[in-house]
């Protein structure tokens, strides 16, 4: 069994179109983006609790983090959890 899943990456840095037409595609690939991430988390709620606290997260961390809009990607919440609890362990 392994605890790793390969999520294809859909990020661009380059931009897509110019205008409304450049516009629209995205923010449709910033939403699949957000959808993508919120699967991830998910998958990280299904980890038992040794293994979060191994990569600096609380259950209650990616409980939050779902708790938010469907639209919103729950990636940076659970990023700013963990470096918030690597500042105070560090100091």
């Amino acid at each position: 069994m392994t605890l790793t899943t390969r999520i294809p990456s859909v990020t661009r840095t380059e931009p897509v179109a110019t205008g409304m037409a450049g516009l629209a595609v995205q923010s449709v690939l910033m939403l699949v983006r957000a959808v993508m991430n919120r699967r991830a988390l998910y998958q990280l709620d299904e980890m038992p609790d040794y293994l979060l606290k191994d990569v600096g997260l609380t259950r209650d961390d990616v409980h939050s983090a779902l708790a938010s809009d469907w639209r919103e990607d729950p990636s940076v919440a659970v990023s700013v959890a963990a470096a918030r609890r690597r500042r105070r362990i560090a100091s």
